[in-house]
């Protein structure tokens, strides 16, 4: 782990985790516009919430979508502390956590001007596959999948 990193449970409520999805949608809506999918989050979702040296800089988010299956959600690092690897050590906790649930699959939609998102979830083992809804009819959506078996 990288010094000074911590990863703790978040409550959906969390002021920490809500300042870090906002800034996320507003970076979305900056690519993309304000017309986006609006997506509610189940309420099962589990948050993690990345902190470097007592600092929020970090989330991701777990879905239940049906048994067996999960989707990877509000996963955001600011970008002041990007290209130190952190996106990763989100994505690999979730991913532990998915398989500890019992998860055997995940699911994640990202932005076709999302490369750096694009190549991180490739690298781990996601593979392509059609927009779901409500993306299916995004032309920028990129829908991807992992099986955790």
């Amino acid at each position: 782990m990288i010094d000074g990193a911590e990863l703790r449970p978040a409550a959906g409520t969390d002021p920490a985790l809500l300042a870090l999805t906002a800034a996320q949608q507003a970076e979305l809506a900056a690519l993309y516009g304000d017309d986006q999918p609006q997506v509610d989050l189940h309420p099962d979702i589990t948050f993690t919430l990345l902190l470097v040296d007592d600092t929020p800089v970090g989330c991701i988010g777990l879905q239940p979508i049906t048994p067996g299956v999960g989707e990877i959600k509000r996963l955001y690092v600011d970008p002041a502390f990007r290209g130190w690897g952190l996106s990763r050590l989100l994505l690999t906790s979730l991913e532990s956590a998915a398989r500890a649930q019992g998860l055997r699959t995940l699911r994640l939609e990202t932005g076709s001007q999302q490369q750096a998102a694009i190549t991180l979830y490739t690298h781990h083992g996601y593979t392509p596959i059609p927009a779901y809804p409500p993306f299916e009819n995004d032309p920028a959506s990129r829908c991807f999948t992992k099986s955790l078996s």
